[in-house]
């Protein structure tokens, strides 16, 4: 048997494919090749040692392996990159363990990104890089009510002369419908758009709870800066935390939005403009509700 027809061997005779059963498949798809006319010798490839692609059996394959050989070594080494998420019956505890997969490093790491750099837009993509959390969703937003019924007791009772503690727990309802209701429902509508008309990819509707519960956390300062009992300055560091809290949360929605199949610039104006004044309305009605008192009245 000349060297062209063993299977043991590369067609050329230049690379040993070896005795293994990947180098075996290699030579003997190259050998068919041959006989029928049909070969064509492939490129180099994107796998490890020396230009080999990973074979099925788990060692390095010839380069001319069969495609359908090299694809699916490919598909798998992709699928193992990507994070694994739970699947089961979503009215288990176990199904949500998913979402809560975050230790503090990482929740501290996300929250700072929303004040240390708004302005980049890779809070999905690159801090929480396929594993978003409904910690601060549900965790940062009932610390966001309580602060905020409690804060605002405080503002009246330092507005009011001090003339005695008055706590109202209608404003903890109140906070939390308005806050949980903007954060899950107000953003599940987000998702609609970006997801159904946008037609944005590799998007789902924990990353848009995610991002938008991360960005309310920047009104949690504002909660204790806005008992001093200064009217204009209340106005000031709400004017403030919510400029940085909707460049947080357009320049993220912006850099989706244009990712998708009808992202034009058109559109994408149109929606992000539409997007900021709707938390800039939020950070008023959280002003006004809760926060708007004058001093002696």
């Amino acid at each position: 048997m000349d060297d062209a027809s063993n299977p043991f061997l590369d067609v050329d005779g230049s690379d040993d494919a070896g005795f293994g059963p990947e180098g075996a498949f290699a030579g003997l798809s190259a050998m068919v090749d041959t006989r029928e006319g049909t070969s064509e010798r492939s490129g180099p490839t994107d796998g490890v040692d020396g230009g080999r692609a990973r074979g099925v059996f788990g060692g390095a394959a010839s380069a001319n392996a069969p495609k359908s050989l090299r694809n699916e070594s490919e598909r798998g080494a992709s699928a193992a990159a990507a994070p694994q998420r739970r699947r089961g019956w979503i009215f288990s505890l176990s199904y949500y363990q998913q979402f809560f997969d975050v230790d503090t490093e990482d929740v501290v790491k996300r929250a700072s990104s929303v004040f240390t750099s708004p302005h980049r837009g890779d809070f999905l993509d690159q801090v929480v890089n396929g594993n978003p959390d409904l910690y601060a969703p549900i965790w940062g937003c009932a610390t966001l009510v309580f602060l905020t019924a409690l804060g605002s007791a405080w503002a009246k009772y330092n507005s009011h002369g001090k003339r005695g503690w008055d706590f109202d727990a209608k404003t903890v309802s109140l906070s939390a419908a308005l806050i949980y209701g903007y954060v899950f429902v107000f953003s599940l509508f987000v998702y609609l758009m970006l997801s159904c008309y946008a037609r944005v990819e590799n998007l789902r509707v924990s990353d848009v709870w995610c991002l938008y519960g991360y960005s309310v956390l920047a009104f949690i300062p504002v909660c204790v800066l806005a008992t001093v009992p200064l009217e204009l300055f209340r106005w000031i560091f709400f004017a403030i935390c919510a400029a940085v809290s909707t460049l947080f949360l357009t320049s993220n929605v912006r850099k989706r939005t244009m990712a998708g199949e009808r992202g034009g610039n058109a559109f994408a104006m149109s929606f992000v403009t539409f997007i900021g004044a709707s938390h800039f309305v939020f950070a008023v009605v959280l002003k006004l509700f809760f926060f708007q008192y004058y001093i002696g009245h």
